[in-house]
């Protein structure tokens, strides 16, 4: 049915205006212009061009951050005027020296006056952040690098001083986070390295006292780890009346296209772990495709982590269905605990809650283009030991086209959502009084990405 709607949508399409094709031979790079300095940085350039002799210096702009600018302008000591920090290359380097380089000036007497400039580990600036980690009343700029093959990252933590910039402490990542990880106010940074070469993988917190010593924990993570995907920050129940744990959940590649989720909790400056499925063996898996990520699906707060299963009735056949559904759980005292069955159109972005009393009596099928929740009896099984399905008691649509779309909902399926150019819509059947869903349920149950 919706192959058909579909097609009906293209040829009314293509009776609308055709536009001549248009054709381009400009070089995207060539398209793109700096953005234009403001007077201020205009000083603190021609003042770094006088102190580089006059040789073309090459503005480098960070790839992502609030910070997006080579200029960073800011007083840095807290002493009332600001210094200025630039991000440029030269062609003045041999070839052992990294070309991108960091240019301190000073305001004196309102003039910008170059102070130092210095090499830098990286090949190009990710981000730059300015902010207190800690209690430590310092302001520390936090420079984060990648490397010439854009696989390996570096971030500089450091401090202005006596008209220096002065390195706290330097460190390799494979993700980055500023985060109140124990929401006390203040700012911790997380790093997580996976596991390259004879890095053995491994997680860590930094932050510094009052006194500005330093505060740091690590917790090493399983070697089968190779990349961070996705960090997550929630907290979960300690079971002790209301009292929670704040917690980090990680989803970490261990293959090329897999990911499994390891869950960490930080208290009183000291990162834990908390689940792994190699510390569980007994427990459900999280290893599942790279794009099912773990979220907070319903909202409450606390994060839910979500494992791929053989829909309801198909534990038996012969041959698995290509549809798969997806349990969610949440992370109790080392273990997980289900608390959602669902269809995870991953690929449609949205997710669909079953209701409890779905559970082992209801099952999901691809029919037509569309996803179809069907009933069944646990006791009734095909000869290649799939179930007979019974009564559908919804349909789930995904078209692209309009027409298509307003086709369909004179024939009961109801507009849920337009998104990014996707059109969602669903039909419940009414032919089963306890499990058919009212429309309430319907839009309550679907959870879009």
């Amino acid at each position: 049915m919706i192959a058909r709607l579909i097609a009906c949508g293209a040829a009314l399409s293509l009776l609308t205006l055709q536009l001549p094709a248009c054709s381009f031979n400009m070089n995207v790079e060539s398209m793109l212009t700096p953005p234009r300095l403001t007077a201020e940085q205009e000083q603190i350039y021609q003042a770094l061009l006088r102190d580089t002799g006059g040789t073309q210096v090459s503005l480098k702009y960070p790839k992502s951050g609030e910070r997006l600018s080579a200029f960073i302008v800011e007083d840095l000591d807290n002493d009332g005027s600001d210094e200025a920090i630039v991000f440029y290359q030269t062609g003045r380097t041999t070839p052992a020296e990294n070309p991108l380089r960091i240019g301190l000036l000073d305001q004196e007497d309102g003039v910008w006056t170059p102070v130092r400039n210095y090499t830098t580990p990286g090949a190009e600036v990710e981000r730059v952040d300015i902010t207190k980690l800690g209690t430590d009343p310092h302001t520390n700029l936090i420079i984060s690098y990648s490397m010439v093959d854009g696989a390996d990252y570096h971030a500089d933590v450091l401090i202005y001083e006596n008209r220096e910039l002065v390195s706290r402490f330097g460190v390799p990542y494979s993700a980055m986070a500023l985060q109140d990880l124990d929401q006390n106010g203040t700012q911790e940074l997380f790093i997580a390295n996976a596991a390259k070469g004879s890095t053995m993988p491994a997680a860590f917190t930094y932050s510094f006292d009052e006194n500005g010593e330093p505060l740091q924990s690590m917790v090493n993570l399983p070697e089968t780890f190779t990349g961070v995907t996705r960090l997550v920050y929630s907290s979960h129940p300690t079971g002790i009346g209301s009292g929670s744990v704040p917690a980090i959940y990680m989803d970490c590649l261990t293959g090329a296209t897999q990911v499994q989720t390891i869950v960490l909790t930080f208290e009183q400056n000291r990162l834990a772990r908390e689940y792994t499925d190699s510390a569980a063996p007994d427990r459900p898996g999280t290893q599942r495709p790279g794009n099912y990520q773990t979220m907070d699906i319903d909202g409450d707060g606390e994060a839910e982590i979500p494992a791929n299963t053989t829909p309801f009735g198909f534990d038996k056949a012969e041959t698995k269905p290509a549809i798969e559904m997806t349990k969610w759980y949440v992370c109790r005292g080392g273990s997980l605990m289900q608390k959602y069955t669902s269809y995870y159109a991953a690929q449609d972005g949205y997710v669909f809650l079953m209701p409890k009393r779905w559970e082992r009596r209801v099952t999901v099928v691809q029919e037509e283009g569309e996803t179809v929740f069907y009933t069944y009896d646990p006791n009734e099984l095909n000869p290649d030991g799939s179930p007979v399905l019974q009564e559908p008691l919804l349909r789930l649509a995904v078209v692209t086209d309009l027409i298509a779309a307003d086709a369909m909902q004179p024939n009961g399926y109801l507009l849920l959502r337009q998104q990014d150019g996707r059109y969602y819509l669903g039909k419940a059947e009414s032919g089963n009084r306890k499990l058919s869903l009212s429309a309430s349920e319907l839009m309550f149950a679907m959870r879009f990405l």
